[in-house]
């Protein structure tokens, strides 16, 4: 899960010094809250430290909700105040604002952080980088890391270095929103003074108590408490998307807006509890620690956070006695607080690009460095860029030429489409020099079987450039079906889809692919053979989710994968009764767990193993074959960025054959439970060599990431294949060609 800071809105020209209400007139201005400068210090600290050293503090992510809820109170606070002395508010005022004060930095930063990715991120990653750095200056980059996370091949993908600007569109999107919540309870409450026949000219807040007060009370009441509930419901139902999209983030910022908006005499009575500012900075420090990245977040957890920062706040202050005010209040924290906003900004960038350069994690000597560069550029950029263009005199009073700054956003935008570098493109095709497996097949046959004749052998092949490039699209050398709408289903996805290729207008045999994307692996082999054959192939594959009766765990909600395990319920129905295929073809994940043993041990893949064992005992029941294929390797990292550093040799992206391919996996204990029922073929002589598995075989390239075959060489493998299951399975190849065209002539 990955979580920067948001961004900290400023509310006037003095950085450290935040407006709050004179308790007794009720007026803007007087008072001054440094502690609340010390509440982003606390936040911003927070998120940089788990970026560095997560397992310092695994919930660090929360210091994004504390923003939140600081944003929401100052900027509440502030249309409150412009409403109470107009009667309305100015929404080219209030937007020109904000883009005065957010967009400069960070168009700048979006420009920096894209081209020092074109200097140090591999090639690999740049197409990614590029449409969040665009979603980011645009301001939508929440809704696409939504998307990214429901898209598999999408959703475990290195992290890109601006995609903490999420946060910073949620706040955005509120800030585009919010005013709007003013206009509208000022309509109501006119519409309310009408019916009580007020005089027309009265203010509709003049004062405490009047209806605009209570309608906006209430508006924001009832947009908080809908927000909160479909958080909890989206983070229980859809925590991939639940985390990032603005409606389950509402309500954070909604809670200090509430507190905002509370009546002055409570307000007061509030504040000068200060024993209970010190439980609130209990509640956001120990968040923290609490709270892990696989919490089912924000839901109901973010509570801790938020309840937390709305104490601090509404005690914190300098009138809270005996409370946090004096700690926060210092002017350290002062000064961390007032360079937040640009300290998020960098901090992000810095850590990823380091990390991509260095191809190690951040040791103890780096972090402190990084977060030090992090502190001066962000300096750097307050007093060079965030404080000349708040300050500008040019801009300062004219809201459409504040408003107008926003046009920096498009900057990163220009310059990434300027600056992309042309990316390779495949037509799918290897032709002369490309033999893939056939490689390691000939090695195999013509050495004495030996690891050193088989590496001797291999280097033998004429050396060609690999296809599919290294920074080839995905949707070009993915298999095909990744490419068909619901052919393969998602995280939250419980219902079947169907996918049926091959032979479809006159099928000898039906044969069904069935489990996640590991079992994908073999569906362009399969679909070669299909055609050969005059098979109809029908897929039912869901990605994470290996096709087992077991309970199974998954590690983005910490728990139990129902949806996973339900859509295993509705598979073998279907293939029950409305597929009825001849044959099942099926693997899955070596590494899924089940969820009562989510440990890589023996016991945990023979319980997985019973639970594919009791689907394969139902379809034999009903007349339907089924052949296991054994797992396929899974890398320790993503083979794709390794490749794309390393394409002169990619052989230094080799991995032992021990450490990718793990002994006995549940294949193989379902297979032993079926009493040899179901055979188990083992294809992985085909993909490994004796000695070690490498990234390129006979100048194909073998995986799209850690554990995704590419549909090139899985193409290479289909006379390999083919052979293995006609051994297994003879009756599948039963109907040669000609008796299938004669078969086909009489049902004509």
């Amino acid at each position: 899960m990955s979580d920067p800071a948001s961004a900290a809105s400023r509310e006037d020209a003095r950085d450290a010094a935040v407006p709050v209400r004179r308790r007794q007139s009720g007026e803007a201005g007087g008072g001054l809250r440094p502690d609340v400068q010390g509440l982003r210090a606390l936040a911003v600290t927070m998120v940089v430290v788990y970026h560095l050293y997560p397992s310092l503090v695994p919930g660090g992510f929360a210091g994004v909700d504390v923003f939140f809820v600081i944003s929401g109170f100052l900027i509440t606070g502030h249309l409150w105040r412009e409403h109470r002395k107009a009667g309305t508010v100015s929404l080219t005022m209030f937007w020109g604002r904000r883009a005065r004060r957010l967009i400069p930095a960070a168009a700048l930063v979006l420009a920096v952080t894209w081209a020092a990715s074109l200097r140090f991120l591999p090639p690999t990653q740049l197409p990614e980088t590029a449409a969040q750095v665009r979603a980011s200056a645009l301001y939508f980059q929440n809704w696409q890391l939504a998307a990214d996370a429901v898209d598999y091949l999408k959703s475990d993908q290195a992290s890109s270095p601006v995609q903490h600007f999420w946060s910073l569109s949620v706040e955005e999107q509120f800030y585009l929103l919010w005013p709007l919540l003013f206009i509208a309870a000022a309509v109501v409450a006119s519409l309310l003074r009408r019916r009580r026949n007020r005089p027309a000219g009265e203010p509709v807040v003049a004062a405490r108590g009047v209806p605009g007060h209570r309608v906006l009370g209430c508006l924001t009441v009832v947009v908080v408490g809908a927000s909160l509930a479909y958080s909890v419901h989206e983070t229980r139902f859809n925590p991939a998307t639940a985390y990032f999209i603005t409606p389950t983030r509402i309500w954070e910022l909604g809670a200090g807006g509430l507190l905002a908006l509370l009546p002055e005499r409570i307000a007061a009575r509030v504040a000068r509890l200060g024993w209970l500012s010190w439980a609130g900075l209990a509640l956001a420090v120990a968040s923290a620690f609490v709270l892990r990245g696989t919490s089912a977040f924000p839901g109901y957890l973010a509570l801790l956070p938020v309840v937390g920062t709305v104490l601090l706040i509404a005690c914190g202050s300098a009138e809270g006695r005996l409370g946090t005010g004096r700690v926060t209040s210092l002017r350290p924290l002062v000064f961390l607080g007032g360079i937040s906003y640009s300290l998020y900004l960098w901090h992000w960038p810095l850590i990823t690009l380091w990390s991509s350069w260095r191809q190690h994690p951040i040791g103890l000597l780096a972090g402190p460095f990084l977060a030090v560069a992090s502190v001066l550029l962000a300096w750097l950029t307050k007093v060079l860029v965030e404080d000349p263009v708040r300050q500008a005199r040019f801009l300062r009073g004219h809201d459409w030429r504040s408003v107008s700054v926003a046009v920096a956003a498009a900057v990163p935008v220009a310059l990434v489409l300027g600056l992309m570098p042309q990316l390779p493109s495949w037509n799918g095709e290897l032709g002369p020099g490309y033999p893939g497996a056939a490689a390691l097949a000939d090695a195999m046959s013509a050495s004495d079987g030996s690891a050193d004749a088989v590496v001797k052998a291999l280097a033998s092949v004429p050396a060609k450039p690999m296809l599919p490039p290294p920074g080839t699209p995905a949707n070009q050398a993915r298999p095909a079906y990744w490419n068909e709408p619901g052919c393969l289903l998602g995280q939250p996805d419980t219902a079947t889809h169907p996918c049926t290729f091959g032979d479809t207008a006159h099928p000898a045999r039906t044969v069904a692919l069935v489990g996640d994307s590991i079992a994908g692996n073999w569906f362009p082999a399969l679909n070669v053979i299909a055609l050969q054959q005059h098979w109809k192939l029908v897929t039912e594959l869901h990605g994470n989710c290996v096709w087992t009766a077991t309970m199974m765990w998954y590690d983005s909600t910490d728990g139990p994968y129902a949806a996973c395990h339900q859509w295993g319920v509705n598979v073998l129905h279907d293939l029950l009764t409305t597929v009825q295929p001849d044959v099942v073809i099926t693997t899955g994940n070596q590494l899924e767990m089940p969820v009562d043993n989510p440990v890589s041990a023996p016991s945990a893949r023979a319980e997985t193993a019973a639970g594919e064992a009791a689907y394969w005992r139902q379809l034999e029941a009903h007349g339907i074959g089924v052949i296991a294929l054994a797992e396929t390797p899974s890398f320790p990292g993503d083979l794709s960025d390794c490749i794309a550093r390393n394409s002169q040799d990619p052989r230094h992206c080799a991995a032992p054959r021990s450490t990718v391919l793990m002994p006995d996996p549940p294949t193989s204990y379902a297979a032993r439970d079926m009493g040899g029922t179901v055979p188990l073929v083992d294809m992985n002589s085909f993909i490994c060599g004796p000695r070690q598995c490498d990234p390129v075989v006979g100048n194909v390239r073998v995986y799209l990431d850690e554990h995704h075959l590419t549909a090139a060489y899985s193409q290479t493998l289909a006379p390999y294949l083919k052979m293995r299951l006609r051994s297994v399975s003879p009756a599948l190849f039963g109907l040669t060609r000609a008796v299938h065209q004669a078969s086909t002539a009489a049902k004509a």
